[in-house]
């Protein structure tokens, strides 16, 4: 985190310390599996709803990045930069999507990946499939009988390969230099623990706030990661 402790120390302290906590509280609400009462009887698809909705907004996300960035405050680039033409960007129905976004420039070999002659933001497309993956994993959970055959122990360990496959995707980019694939994999495997922790708090509480917390999480420390990159 080099550059980041550089230009921007006490805003990267603050994130990191807002994500400590709400780890520890996190924690905390397992051990104490209903904290605020009874849990609803809908709240397992009610948490899922919630979560796939928070997914199906991250692939519209990316599939239409201007749209998104006009709402972030991200300042993309207009919908049909120069460099937004040929392998950049694609045509599907007579829509454009950008997927390749980067400037032009030494280091976009670093963000972008070429696939059949296409280039393609390898973050993006990997919260993408991460997302994808973790939409199916968490609606086959929701319409199943909630795969009561996972014991707590396995549920516990869920919950912590979830919290450091977070940790591994949302720091890993930041402190080192990487690879466009390895960026790809990196945010498939942040998004994909995001549902690992709320499938093991659901196992574990059957507690509709504590899972809603960690969905919480998850938006806060996507947002942290897109902030974080922008402003490096």
């Amino acid at each position: 985190m080099k550059r980041i402790r550089q230009r921007h120390p006490a805003y990267a302290a603050f994130l990191l310390a807002v994500s400590l906590f709400g780890l520890v509280i996190s924690i905390v609400l397992l051990r104490n599996p209903h904290p605020f009462g009874t849990s609803l009887s809908y709240g397992r698809t009610l948490m899922v709803v919630v979560y796939d909705v928070v997914c199906i907004a991250g692939i519209l996300a990316v599939l239409f990045p201007v749209t998104c960035s006009r709402v972030s405050g991200a300042r993309f680039p207009s919908a049909r930069p120069p460099e937004a033409s040929g392998m950049r960007a694609t045509a599907l129905l007579g829509i454009v999507i950008v997927h390749g976004h980067h400037s032009i420039g030494s280091e976009v070999t670093s963000h972008e990946m070429l696939v059949r002659g296409k280039s393609f933001c390898a973050t993006c497309y990997g919260l993408l499939t991460g997302a994808v993956a973790s939409l199916t994993l968490m609606t086959a959970f929701a319409v199943s009988d909630g795969w009561s055959w996972i014991g707590p122990y396995s549920a516990g360990l869920i919950y912590y390969v979830g919290v450091a496959a977070v940790i591994i995707g949302l720091l890993c980019p930041l402190m080192i230099s990487v690879g466009a694939e390895a960026r790809f994999v990196l945010a498939l495997v942040f998004v994909v623990g995001t549902s690992l922790m709320l499938l093991a708090t659901e196992l574990l509480t059957m507690n509709l706030l504590a899972d809603l917390f960690v969905v919480s999480l998850a938006v806060f420390w996507l947002l942290s990661r897109i902030s974080m990159s922008h402003r490096d």
